[in-house]
């Protein structure tokens, strides 16, 4: 439990963080495309801010989690030049992995957490060039260490370590690694990358 209430905490922190840096609203000028089902990329980023100021306060508001992550998939499948959709499906990885580990039945937060590993998936096999990629194979290593998958997360920290050497992230995860092995946690592994920031 311990583990399920840092990813759900570090997440909102990590993303709160990500907001003060930018706005992801703004998008380098590109005119965001609105989706014929009616998605409107400025009510997304609304629908996170709101989900997120919930999150930061101690309350999950499950169904709006879901409506985000329906809507940021579908906007970042529909519209995949914008240069919001690869921030659409990160932070839909990351919310429907909060949505997985906070469900208290054992069946569901499975499949939910695979759904954040497919969505965190298509981020990395369709936005190669994200500035935050090392963040989608963090998170990827988080689920699957909290499902128990151990060697699953040791292959996908390890690739975040081969791809990016030289991010913060990177640097803190292989230090970790050659340090201690494979006994820390994720959250042990998050605080080491917070203190070094």
């Amino acid at each position: 439990m311990r583990k399920v209430f840092f990813i759900v905490v570090a997440a909102a922190i990590g993303l709160a963080s990500c907001h003060a840096k930018e706005n992801p609203v703004e998008n380098d000028g590109k005119q965001a495309t609105q989706v014929a089902e009616g998605n409107d990329p400025q009510a997304i980023v609304a629908l996170y801010h709101d989900i997120d100021s919930l999150t930061m306060a101690g309350k999950m508001d499950r169904e709006k989690m879901k409506q985000f992550v329906k809507e940021a998939v579908t906007y970042a499948h529909a519209v995949p030049a914008d240069t919001l959709s690869p921030h659409f499906l990160l932070y839909a990885g990351i919310t429907q992995m909060q949505l997985a580990f906070s469900d208290p039945d054992a069946s569901r937060r499975y499949t939910q957490a695979i759904h954040a590993v497919s969505i965190l998936d298509d981020l990395r096999r369709n936005y190669t060039g994200y500035r935050r990629m090392d963040m989608a194979y963090y998170y990827r290593a988080q689920i699957y260490e909290n499902l128990g998958k151990t060697e699953e997360a040791r292959q996908a920290y390890l690739d975040l370590v081969h791809r990016f050497p030289d991010t913060d992230l990177g640097k803190s995860v292989a230090a970790y690694l050659q340090a201690d092995g494979y006994e820390k946690s994720a959250d042990e592994i998050m605080q080491g990358f917070k203190k070094g920031n």
